[in-house]
């Protein structure tokens, strides 16, 4: 059996799949409805999404959208990427401070982003580096005993694609974590589905396929299907807005095949499809 936790949250075989409600805090994320461009916006949308029955919210200040699709811009420094996680923590933990086993992560590879969150409180880390940008991070999780979310990548998100090699990337990734003292059962891993700039689309459709090949790393399986390219690549080249449906279809498929997470922008319709999907696999 494979179990482990996102901070509070129980995850794995032994628990529904459990759902991930994103809110970006940048402008050119690719999907622009699920941005929020002021402190208020952000507590709105938060406690909507918990309304609407997320588990957790992950909130992040780098866009990664691929360059090759969208153009380089959103891109931070540190300095810039520090200065917009200390609002939005501050603000998402306000407004979580009223629900009780409600985990929020923050989206970085840096440890100096990833260090303040932990101090104020934060007990989930999403690093789509898999700790390949800067191995310190590990260490400052283990010091918070938090958890943390592993992307597959070799140096860059994405840049692994096919299954064989990103197993390979996410064992070098949970040997890293493990080594700087941090609990296996704090570590989830996420294949890493989206058009990376490294890679083609269409690998997207063979990672979900074969997501019962991840359970090899005995960690929980995180994934992040929504309104990605390869959705819209589907449905005749559909923009992010209307990829919903899409992606409902894509992560039925995922849960099917073994994910224990779901990060999604939509967090009502995500949980009515997989509520239904589990029940039947369960009957």
């Amino acid at each position: 059996m494979i179990n482990g936790f996102l901070g509070n949250l129980q995850i794995g075989d032994d628990y529904p799949a459990r759902i991930i409600g994103i809110v970006n805090l940048s402008k050119a994320s690719f999907f622009r409805g699920s941005v929020a461009s002021s402190q208020r916006e952000l507590q709105t949308s938060i406690e909507k999404m918990v309304k609407d029955g997320a588990n957790g919210i992950d909130i992040g200040a780098q866009s990664t959208r691929p360059i090759q699709i969208y153009g380089g811009e959103g891109r931070l420094n540190e300095d810039q990427e520090l200065k917009i996680i200390r609002e939005a923590v501050e603000a998402s933990l306000d407004v979580l401070s009223s629900y009780d086993e409600i985990v929020l992560s923050v989206d970085t590879m840096r440890k100096s982003v990833a260090e303040y969150s932990l101090k104020e409180g934060v007990r989930v880390i999403n690093d789509i580096s898999g700790f390949k940008k800067e191995k310190e991070i590990a260490k400052c999780i283990a010091e918070f005993d938090a958890s943390v979310v592993l992307m597959a990548a070799k140096s860059e998100p994405g840049d692994v694609y096919e299954i064989n090699d990103i197993l390979h990337e996410l064992q070098k990734s949970l040997s890293i974590g493990e080594e700087a003292g941090i609990e296996k059962q704090n570590m989830s891993v996420d294949p890493g589905i989206g058009s990376w700039e490294a890679r083609d689309f269409k690998h997207d459709y063979s990672i979900i396929k074969n997501l019962k090949e991840f359970r090899k790393l005995e960690s929980p399986i995180y994934v992040g299907i929504s309104r990605k390219t390869s959705i819209g690549k589907i449905l005749e080249n559909a923009p992010p807005e209307e990829r919903l449906f899409g992606s409902l279809g894509a992560t039925i498929i995922a849960i099917v095949n073994g994910a224990h997470v779901i990060r999604t922008h939509d967090v009502r319709p995500t949980l009515e499809a997989i509520k239904v999907a589990e029940t039947i696999l369960n009957y």
